[in-house]
């Protein structure tokens, strides 16, 4: 019975560790910064389009 509760604590302890990285965020991949939010200035320039 001892090794199946081990086994249970194994299996337990990974799936916790899982959920906490996908809740939190894994450092190593979050190098990238997320977009700005709002609005965002216009940068193209207008076109006049005459039809």
């Amino acid at each position: 019975m001892t090794a199946s509760m081990a086994k249970t604590f194994q299996t337990l302890k990974y799936w916790f560790a899982e959920a906490l990285e996908f809740t939190l965020g894994n450092p190593s991949e979050e190098k990238q910064l997320p977009p700005p939010i709002g609005p965002q200035p216009y940068k193209d320039k207008p076109i006049k389009n005459h039809f």
